[in-house]
């Protein structure tokens, strides 16, 4: 991961330039007249997303959590931004489309009559506008959890409660992910039979350009899955007493470096770690941390 100080600046700037987005695309499909419910329904997901983006700047700047400076929270917020600079491109499409045709909309009122590229389009975006509310509500919420329980005035059964209601609620929600990207890998197979077997060029190329907002809405799922992995293994740490700041632990061809706590059985508590650069190069190994029965023999090693 990046510096604190640099991951900061990436994500308050990111996410300032997706609410710019989320607010015009609001804006411009409220002005159009006599919008179809389809499209009109999605001005509730952006009305819904933005506040979680201005939430996650106002705590950004109010102190620094290591739950909100992931890698995952920077890519849900590029993944939201990205979105909505797609939606709108095939919005301005769709509009073109109405001057030259002025009955377009009227199709639209007819659920049955509308192509599976511009509904499907039509349900991807929602999928990564919800997905990046769920991905930011995880993170923030963990982030308070974790800043109350840190206070050394409350008692250790209240903070122990505390801690394990976040927990309860992330495991949810990392269900939900699990299950929400097993639907979303399905249908992408599905829709690549559907590529292979199009014979019509224009509706290959719509499709084919359906399936990568897909992979777009997969990413945000993955992202929503990770903040949530994440925010678990911070909250049970907490909960044991365990404080960690590790940074960028590599190791090249035939060495190894590993950092934390290792085969440790949860039978660590109490613990505060801050480890840092740990790398290994030139065939050897490096290790930081609370390390329990570990094969130290190096990849080179074992293939011999």
């Amino acid at each position: 991961m990046a510096d604190p100080v640099g991951l900061t600046a990436a994500v308050v700037g990111i996410t300032t330039a997706a609410i710019g987005s989320v607010k015009f695309l609001y804006t411009t499909i409220g002005d159009i007249k006599d919008v179809p419910t389809a499209l009109g329904n999605i001005r509730s997901d952006l009305q819904a997303v933005e506040p979680v983006l201005q939430n996650l700047i106002t705590n950004l700047e109010r102190k620094d959590s290591q739950v909100l400076l992931t890698d995952a929270i920077k890519g849900a917020v590029e993944n939201c931004n990205s979105a909505c600079s797609i939606f709108k491109e095939k919005l301005d499409h769709w509009m073109r489309h109405v001057i030259k045709h002025k009955a377009f909309w009227a199709e639209w009122t007819d659920r049955a009559r509308v192509s599976i590229f511009e509904q499907g389009t039509i349900n991807v975006f929602k999928g990564r506008l919800n997905d990046c509310k769920s991905t930011l509500n995880v993170a923030l919420n963990t982030s308070s959890v974790l800043t109350v329980a840190r206070q050394e005035s409350m008692m250790k059964e209240v903070k122990d409660s505390v801690l394990k209601g976040n927990e309860e609620f992330l495991d949810r929600e990392k269900d939900r992910a699990d299950r929400e990207l097993a639907t979303i890998e399905s249908s992408l197979k599905q829709l690549c039979v559907s590529i292979r077997d199009e014979v019509n060029e224009e509706s290959k190329r719509n499709l084919e350009q359906l399936l990568e907002e897909m992979q777009g809405e997969k990413a945000s799922k993955e992202f929503f899955r990770k903040t949530c992995e994440e925010a678990l293994l911070k909250t049970k740490n907490i909960r044991n007493g365990i404080e960690q700041e590790i940074k960028n632990t590599k190791a090249d061809n035939n060495s190894k470096a590993v950092a934390g706590l290792i085969n440790t059985s949860g039978e660590v508590r109490n613990i505060k770690q801050n480890i840092s650069d740990t790398s290994a190069g030139g065939g050897s190994f490096a290790g930081a941390g609370i390390i329990h029965g570990m094969d130290l023999s190096l990849p080179s090693s074992r293939n011999e």
